[in-house]
């Protein structure tokens, strides 16, 4: 063979080490893949400490109310109203922590649209139990069945407690009234319960899915895809409209609609709606564990995540403000309510666009008013 070529290989495998050499010596890494974050160790803090326990709260209250309504049943008193009542309460407020996951086996069920359509259609209701015949949870009575309903059954709209057990006891329809209460909270159970017993491990184990490798990316579809859209769709839709920007008249040509607050015959809205920015910024923080919060940091984004935080506890302060009922707060000053409204609106922005843009996560629902 050629000496001078065999010189010339020589040569130029030199020179490939001295290139990969300098290339390595360069790169601040010291030539090792850049660290990425544990997004694996975020969505197993989700799962265990925030999914989890707020749907295992939600079915622990779903199952006392189940008990108050059957002992109502039994006994309708002014004193096992009362309780019952409360039960609903403590459900609703319970539900404010539970209802940003809406994916997975929330998505399956309905879940959502299921417990907590409103405002609730009364002519409907009034409509079933005079009719029979219903089916909880179809389409033509999504808004005559869930927590709402049972908002209106026993609490009823500007009556005594007398009346409202003369309902169950005495008046005309009576027992089918009070069928259809139990039926209602049946139905609020079973859902819960699909819900509960999808995601826990020794049931369908939907968290071995939410944590597999597979969904540990960033792509549509993904764990952290899923679990940002559906917090970003409730913020927007069921928290800044539903509970304040809709009943406070900002999507209807500035004319308030006071019944279309979420508590409405309870009296409570504000107070639901205080829990639910409260539970949101837990979840945007990860509780105390690694969450969104984290994710923007690491990804040099410090200002973006105080600037969300610091908007959620604006939002949570004028919120508190509020009074109930928030139906009579919208119609003696819907100014206070309207400032909810924009400082959640501020926040959306962050979040929708400038976390996402951060984060890699495309947004798969449909824009709805142009945000």
């Amino acid at each position: 063979m050629n000496i001078k070529y065999l010189q010339y290989i020589a040569i130029c495998i030199g020179l490939t080490v001295v290139v990969f050499s300098c290339s390595s010596g360069d790169d601040d890494t010291g030539g090792q893949t850049p660290p990425e974050f544990d997004r694996a160790a975020m969505l197993a803090n989700y799962a265990d400490n925030l999914i989890l326990p707020a749907y295992s709260d939600l079915q622990v209250e779903v199952d006392q109310m189940a008990a108050d309504a059957t002992a109502f049943e039994s006994e309708p008193t002014a004193a096992n109203l009362e309780t019952l009542q409360n039960a609903l309460k403590s459900v609703r407020l319970s539900w404010q922590d539970a209802n940003f996951y809406q994916f997975g086996p929330a998505e399956t069920v309905t879940l959502r649209a299921s417990l907590n359509t409103y405002p609730t259609d009364t002519d409907k209701i009034e409509s079933n139990i005079e009719n029979g015949g219903y089916t909880l949870g179809s389409i033509d009575n999504i808004a005559a069945g869930g927590l709402p309903a049972l908002d209106y059954l026993i609490h009823g709209a500007e009556v005594t407690t007398e009346q409202i057990i003369a309902a169950f006891t005495t008046d005309p329809g009576a027992s089918e009234r009070m069928t259809y209460l139990v039926d209602n909270v049946a139905f609020v159970k079973s859902r819960v319960d699909d819900v509960v017993n999808s995601w826990d491990p020794a049931g369908d184990d939907y968290r071995g899915t939410f944590l597999s490798e597979g969904n540990g990316g960033t792509g549509v579809g993904s764990s952290i895809s899923l679990l940002v859209n559906a917090m970003i769709l409730h913020y927007e839709r069921f928290m800044r409209d539903g509970k304040i920007g809709i009943p406070a008249g900002v999507r209807s040509a500035g004319v308030p609609r006071p019944t279309a607050t979420e508590a409405f015959y309870g009296g409570y809205s504000a107070e639901l709606a205080v829990a639910n920015i409260t539970g949101y910024k837990r979840l945007v923080i990860g509780g105390s564990g690694s969450g969104l919060d984290d994710y923007l940091e690491f990804m040099e984004s410090d200002e973006l995540s105080n600037d969300i935080q610091d908007g959620l506890d604006q939002s949570i302060n004028d919120a508190g403000q509020l009074t109930d009922p928030l139906s009579e707060n919208i119609e003696n000053d819907n100014d206070g309510v309207i400032a909810v409204f924009t400082s959640l609106q501020e926040v959306l922005v962050l979040i929708k666009v400038d976390m996402t843009s951060v984060l890699g996560i495309t947004i798969t629902f449909q824009d709805n008013d142009g945000d």
